[in-house]
């Protein structure tokens, strides 16, 4: 089903359908947009407009798959993107259960893909606060893996969850300074940084290495994070690598540790 959206699959009546699909964006937004995040988005949408009730059970996965014609995994995927902002909660033999009208923003930060960084980005919106241009020297230039004197662009900001108004993180990234104008005069974000650049420069991402480190937030950031000064957090750094292995962005991401929770499932061999 590649390079397909969900209207395409769309049964004519039930309560899954797509034909409001486009409130979401336009066609080229919804074709990008991985299809378990559609799925994902519509039953969302069911939830808040109340046509799923709190306390009421979903169809089964294959049903699910069945009404929109596409795979059961596809549907299992949407379902767990759900369950991770504590919207639905599965019990084996119970069902998938409606757990809340919206996901709560500040447990959200849930990134296992590429697509869930650029979802992420599409939710939310990065408020540029500051901006310069840098050559990087001493432990930066180590950091960004870059001779001394190499020139980047810096620049820094809260992100939100429209329409709150306590960002739930603080975003700081580094631009390789040829790539610049392409992002210099954008005040406000509403896409992931990586992929705005990848699109308009034709540079191609190979690979993201992620860290994840303690930190602890001070007294200039606490106020827009809703903090306080000395709270502990976590830095998640990402370097993004381009064709022979050249980093050309590295961004920390520094998160309240309250709003980060890592769970994984391991399967018996």
């Amino acid at each position: 089903m590649s390079g397909h959206t969900l209207e395409e699959f769309a049964p004519e009546t039930g309560l899954f359908q797509m034909t409001d699909l486009a409130a979401t964006g336009s066609t080229d937004e919804r074709t990008s947009v991985p299809l378990y995040l559609q799925v994902a988005r519509l039953i969302e949408r069911r939830i808040r407009d109340g046509s799923l009730k709190i306390g009421s059970l979903l169809p089964t996965e294959n049903d699910l798959a069945k009404m929109l014609g596409v795979s059961r995994q596809t549907v299992r995927h949407a379902i767990g993107h759900l369950r991770s902002q504590a919207m639905l909660s599965a019990r084996k033999g119970v069902g998938t259960r409606v757990e809340a009208l919206q996901g709560d923003w500040r447990s959200r930060f849930s990134v296992g893909s590429v697509a869930d960084l650029v979802e992420l980005a599409r939710e939310t919106e990065m408020r540029i606060a500051m901006r310069e241009d840098i050559e990087a020297r001493g432990k930066l230039a180590v950091e960004l893996a870059c001779r001394p004197g190499r020139k980047w662009l810096h620049f820094a900001g809260p992100r939100y969850h429209v329409p709150n108004e306590t960002a739930f993180c603080w975003s700081e990234v580094y631009l390789d300074g040829r790539l610049a104008p392409i992002v210099r005069k954008i005040d406000v974000f509403r896409l992931a940084v990586f992929a705005l650049v990848q699109e308009q420069s034709g540079e191609h991402i190979v690979e993201i290495k992620q860290d994840i480190r303690p930190a602890v937030i001070d007294a200039e950031r606490a106020r827009c994070l809703g903090a306080a000064a000395g709270d502990l957090a976590l830095e998640i750094t990402r370097r993004y690598i381009a064709s022979g292995g050249r980093l050309i962005q590295l961004s920390k991401t520094l998160l309240p540790a309250d709003r980060f929770a890592y769970s994984m499932t391991f399967r018996p061999d």
